[in-house]
């Protein structure tokens, strides 16, 4: 079984793709039920965990397609493109010249990075690690992330704290935006004394209103169509609540707006933009659009003294003022490549790992099976008691010997204690062979 992903990101891909491409929780979960996997024509897809943001779209995948070994990557990123094509319904002809793929170690060593902040438009930016916990949880909900995916999402999540925890990058966070606010303050020159309206009461939302209240600006108002999250909202951050429908007016008022509704059509249309400038003809309105899909129309650019910036332009941005230094980078990415490489430890010894589990769990229902069957008219809570018990007698027995392979840093050692359990268990993991971890790469 390998690993996969299939990336399509800011770094190379305009807004008005990523903003087609953004999948939202029951988008995915209505996919999982009405297109399983492991089954008909999805049967060599055996894990997935979709990755889905502001700024990128990842497909993560454990595969065994069919055909020899040097063909299965390019099978099992045909099965990723009909998945993609056929149950998501993306257009994929229009993805396909911006596709990023990684199979093995390489699926490994992206996902550690994006979990860390190294490949996010703010460097080190922490939101995309609770971004990366949310999607493996959800995975774990609809079922379609075991073994595999869960080692790999465990491992990549644990990297990303201890790059955060152990760096620069880590104590002094960067969210999008809080350079969304830096973007404005950059272009106005300063936010002092500005009518200052936040649209959206979301996470994004929240940010930003944070980021204002740092600066101790006083003139921050925030407005969302469900009243409640506005009010919880500014009950944390701060600002005056507004009425939603009294968003024209506060247009109006506003000189500076970041929106970051998770409307799937732009909120402020041009026509809309038109008719607040005309009450304000000589006032510049600065927009600052944060979310995918955009709030903002693309066509709004072209009303007169209005001005807007959107995620592309937050990423070149960020480009002209990295938020992490070059020593702190460098730190977090060899704390990176050491972490990989202990996944890649890891790697060699999963197949077995994940084979003796089976055999076991396969011996303790058999047993229980057994005992269930000479045991009439069993009481429901002692078949649950039994049920427990095996299955923790079970986890223990198996606990040392898996740590064991698990933390083993010696490669002869690791060789020669898988080699001992495969004999002594009579187990014949397909994808076991205990080498070196280039065989990964």
């Amino acid at each position: 079984m390998q690993s996969i992903c299939l990336s399509i990101s800011h770094h190379n891909t305009p807004v008005e793709l990523r903003e087609c491409l953004s999948l939202s929780t029951e988008w995915i979960q209505n996919a999982a039920r009405t297109h399983p996997l492991r089954v008909g024509e999805y049967e060599a897809l055996k894990e997935m965990v979709v990755l889905s943001t502001c700024n990128r779209l990842e497909i993560y995948a454990a595969a065994v397609p069919p055909g020899g070994q040097e063909s299965q990557s390019d099978a099992a990123f045909d099965l990723l493109y009909e998945y993609l094509r056929s149950v998501f319904n993306l257009p994929f002809d229009r993805m396909k010249p911006y596709l990023n793929h990684y199979a093995g170690l390489q699926t490994v060593e992206h996902l550690f990075g994006v979990a860390a902040g190294l490949d996010s438009v703010a460097i080190g930016e922490t939101q995309i690690l609770g971004q990366v916990s949310h999607a493996f949880e959800f995975a774990l909900h609809l079922g379609t992330a075991s073994h595999i995916l869960s080692s790999l999402f465990r491992a990549a999540i644990h990297a990303g704290k201890q790059v955060h925890t152990a760096t620069n990058i880590g104590q002094h966070p960067v969210s999008l935006s809080m350079l969304a606010v830096n973007l404005a303050e950059e272009q106005l020159g300063t936010l002092d004394g500005r009518n200052i309206l936040v649209v959206g009461a979301g996470k994004m939302g929240g940010y930003a209103l944070e980021a204002l209240n740092s600066r101790g600006l006083s003139r921050v108002f925030l407005t969302n169509r469900t009243q409640a999250h506005a009010e919880d909202l500014a009950g944390q951050m701060g600002g005056t609540i507004l009425p939603y429908e009294q968003l024209f007016d506060a247009l109006v008022d506003a000189d500076v707006v970041f929106t970051s509704t998770a409307a799937p059509q732009p909120i402020l249309r041009k026509d809309r933009v038109t008719q607040v400038m005309q009450h304000r003809p000589q006032r510049m309105l600065t927009l600052v659009d944060l979310a995918v899909p955009r709030n903002v129309g693309g066509d709004v650019k072209r009303v007169p003294n209005v001005r807007v910036y959107d995620m592309d332009d937050l990423q070149s941005f960020a480009r002209r003022s990295p938020a992490s230094s070059p020593f702190e980078i460098a730190r977090a990415e060899a704390m990176l490549k050491q972490e990989v490489a202990e996944y890649a430890k890891l790697l060699q010894v999963l197949p077995l790992i994940g084979e003796l589990h089976k055999k076991v769990e396969d011996l303790r229902q058999r047993e229980v099976e057994k005992t269930m069957r000479q045991l009439h008219d069993l009481d429901p809570a002692v078949r649950e008691h039994i049920e427990f018990l095996s299955r923790s007698l079970a986890r223990k027995i198996l606990h040392a010997p898996t740590m064991r392979l698990r933390l083993e840093a010696d490669q002869e050692n690791l060789s020669q204690y898988a080699g001992v359990i495969s004999r002594l268990f009579d187990l014949h993991p397909s994808e076991a062979e205990f080498s070196s971890p280039e065989r990964f790469s």
